[in-house]
């Protein structure tokens, strides 16, 4: 009974270090320490998975990695971790790599939109005199990357403090990848390209929301390439049904291995970040997409969509006389 008592103590004072805004009042938002409090806003698109995961995949991993950060920014002696409300908006949607504009699961916002929601919140925060800013929002399409890395920047230059776009980090999302190194070559070689809802994310979903999996997943047959082009060629045939991979790989403890992965990388450079580190040498993913030919195709076709959806509104706006 004592110990168990013990341990309660000893998690009390972390777990009061890491608040939810939503929760706090006026007095007690100004009370925190600007120097010593660090904001964590969770992302995630909205975004089709295909038929096994759901809509809001990349939002239900963001949403635990953004909990993961807060944490180990909350044992930082003196530290607090005040978490944001949950912003399930994104840009990009993995449909466009089989130039798909539109596919039921995907709702995204145009990459311009997204990057001024994060300037404006970044804004508003640095007005109120908070310096540093970790965003966790996990998606892996190039105009959602690099929009977050903008309004990452505009922070910085504006305000002189440090918004961190995590999974624009190369190391971080790196470690994904790592994690599965070590799997056999013929598991490898049946997953061949998997660029999304594949074994990787399936075993994820398995870890971390086993409840929102399809059971028919391991009735998944195999849609994938050996190579990055031959994997966004089965993207683009008529029939696809939104994934590529093969999810039927999929196992929990292989999503636990990449979690625990993919976490301790975040929480890592997390706290370089508020160590002061200089951190904008780290090669960012937005950065590398944008030197890969086959995905800047893909951004183009996504650019254009985006300006098409402009045009529109702004057509309907003239119409009504509307500044």
């Amino acid at each position: 009974m004592h110990a168990v008592l013990l341990l309660l103590l000893i998690a009390l004072p972390t777990a009061a270090q890491v608040l939810q805004l939503q929760d706090l009042n006026t007095r007690q938002i100004l009370e925190l320490d600007r120097n010593k409090t660090a904001i964590v806003i969770p992302g995630g698109i909205l975004e089709e998975h295909g038929p096994y995961l759901p809509a809001f995949t990349d939002g239900y991993l963001s949403q635990r990695m953004a909990a993961d950060v807060a944490s180990a920014i909350a044992a930082r002696p003196g530290w607090k971790a005040l978490v944001f409300p949950q912003i399930p908006l994104g840009a990009e949607p993995y449909n466009h790599l089989g130039a798909k504009v539109s596919f039921p699961g995907s709702y995204p916002i145009r990459s311009s939109t997204l990057r001024a929601v994060f300037m404006d919140i970044a804004g508003e925060l640095g007005e109120q005199g908070f310096r540093w800013i970790i965003v966790v929002h996990i998606h892996g399409a190039g105009l959602h990357n690099r929009a977050l890395d903008q309004a990452s920047d505009y922070f910085h230059d504006v305000y002189s403090g440090r918004m961190a776009h995590l999974w624009g980090m190369v190391p971080v999302i790196g470690a994904w990848g790592k994690a599965m190194e070590s799997l056999p070559d013929a598991v490898k070689k049946e997953d061949g390209v998997s660029l999304h809802g594949g074994m990787d994310e399936t075993s994820l979903m398995l870890y971390l929301r086993p409840e929102l999996v399809a059971a028919d997943y391991k009735r998944a047959p195999v849609q994938t390439g050996a190579t990055l082009d031959a994997s966004m060629q089965v993207a683009r045939e008529a029939g696809w049904n939104g994934y590529v991979g093969s999810p039927r790989l999929a196992t929990r403890e292989l999503g636990e291995r990449i979690w625990k992965a993919l976490s301790a990388s975040a929480a890592a450079y997390a706290n370089k970040v508020l160590d002061g580190e200089d951190t904008t040498s780290i090669k960012r993913y937005g950065d590398l997409l944008g030197g890969v030919p086959a995905y800047v195709k893909v951004d183009e076709g996504a650019r254009e969509s985006e300006a098409a959806v402009a045009r529109k509104q702004s057509e309907w706006l003239k119409s009504k006389g509307i500044n």
